[in-house]
């Protein structure tokens, strides 16, 4: 039973990230910026949490890792998309958010490690796509995150077709 509850205390940090998202957008809509940051860091922090208490508590496995991934989906789609109907940024965004996730989802089920050497990073480059977007709510800055992003999963997409390719060899 206590070996259980080891494995269920990673998922339950990295649900804290989803059960956050109602409040965090609530706040942002309210204009309570400064409270929506601040909530959003601890959010984000959850990230590094969830990962550090498995690997101590030596409960790390897949499903934790692909969990950890669709939570960080779920909150970066809801503020993405939270986005999009405040019309900041395209559909074609949030389609190419979902095309990397599942890229992430097909790719790690070939692949002996579920990120690639730039795709592990993807969620931090959202992550700051949002924290930029709430602290610069300006044209210029939604032009950068779109075209930063793009190119990120450009590069991040090639990655693992090379990381892929390679260990078929």
């Amino acid at each position: 039973m206590c070996d259980f509850l080891h494995g269920l205390i990673p998922s339950l940090i990295s649900s804290l990230r989803v059960a956050a998202l109602p409040l965090l957008l609530y706040l942002y809509n309210q204009g309570s910026l400064a409270l929506c940051i601040a909530l959003f860091a601890c959010a984000v922090s959850t990230d590094f949490f969830d990962g550090y208490a498995a690997r101590r508590l030596q409960v790390t496995s897949r499903f934790g890792a692909y969990y950890d991934g669709a939570t960080d989906f779920t909150l970066i789609m809801g503020f993405f998309g939270f986005f999009f109907l405040k019309g900041i940024y395209p559909m074609w965004l949030l389609l190419l958010i979902t095309i990397s996730f599942v890229q992430f989802l097909v790719t790690s089920h070939y692949a002996k490690k579920l990120y690639d050497p730039i795709g592990k990073y993807m969620g931090s480059a959202l992550y700051i796509g949002v924290v930029l977007t709430l602290i610069f709510p300006m044209q210029p800055t939604y032009d950068f995150v779109q075209y930063a992003f793009t190119g990120f999963f450009a590069v991040s997409l090639g990655s693992r077709i090379i990381s892929l390719t390679e260990k078929r060899r």
